[in-house]
């Protein structure tokens, strides 16, 4: 498997094995090649790919024949990257909720739970149509991937799926948790209009103020 060929076409579950050597204990490129079965180079490059993404580091070196090598190990926080507990543990958290406490209470919490996932992002400045993009920027930031489109003087943040998809589908308020957070983040009236079912999609209204609307098109 030296030549690589149980990389090709599937980088994203190399760079998930990388992760999961790495919990166990920080490694050289040699040692994480000869652990995946793959070529030095094709370790590099999904190391470079992972120190990008702020989830690997040099976190020392190892004395070698010609000179030290790195050994990288993760940062702080990219343990969690490739768990499925917490989808898991939030479509939980949310039945259980659901069951538990009455309807109006399920949306203060979810709405309130937005604001404080606002409230860790630096204030966005700017016209309109430039909060939104900083807060679609944010959105991203949470594993979400989504547009900005003019609709009817409107701006609609239009998802490509949901970055919450297991807590929607335990309950579909769990929108309005990012429904306040863009609100928050904007200082813009949002209104949540996202697809729900098995396959949820976000789907956020943004109204504009009255002087923005007739250039709401410009902005585009």
């Amino acid at each position: 498997m030296k030549s690589g060929v149980r990389d090709r076409g599937s980088s994203g579950g190399s760079r998930e094995r990388i992760v999961r050597l790495l919990l166990r204990d920080r490694k050289t490129i040699d040692e994480l090649a000869s652990s995946l079965g793959v070529t030095k180079n094709a370790v590099r490059a999904q190391i470079a790919l992972l120190e990008r993404d702020g989830m690997v580091e040099v976190q020392g070196e190892q004395k070698g024949n010609r000179r030290p090598a790195a050994v990288y190990g993760l940062c702080a926080g990219a343990d969690t990257h490739f768990s499925q507990a917490y989808p898991a543990v939030l479509s939980g958290l949310v039945s259980t909720l659901a069951e538990q406490i009455k309807p109006k209470q399920l949306e203060n919490v979810m709405r309130e739970t937005g604001r404080r996932i606002a409230d860790t992002v630096p204030p966005l400045n700017g016209t309109a149509r430039e909060r939104v993009d900083g807060a679609v920027r944010f959105l991203g930031t949470l594993g979400s991937i989504a547009d900005v489109i003019e609709e009817n003087g409107k701006l609609v943040i239009k998802g490509h799926g949901c970055p919450i998809s297991k807590a929607v589908q335990a309950d579909e308020r769990s929108c309005l948790a990012m429904e306040s957070l863009l609100a928050r983040l904007t200082g813009l009236t949002v209104k949540e209009r996202c697809e729900h079912g098995p396959r949820p999609g976000c789907r956020f209204e943004v109204e504009l103020p009255a002087a923005n609307r007739s250039g709401a098109r410009a902005m585009k």
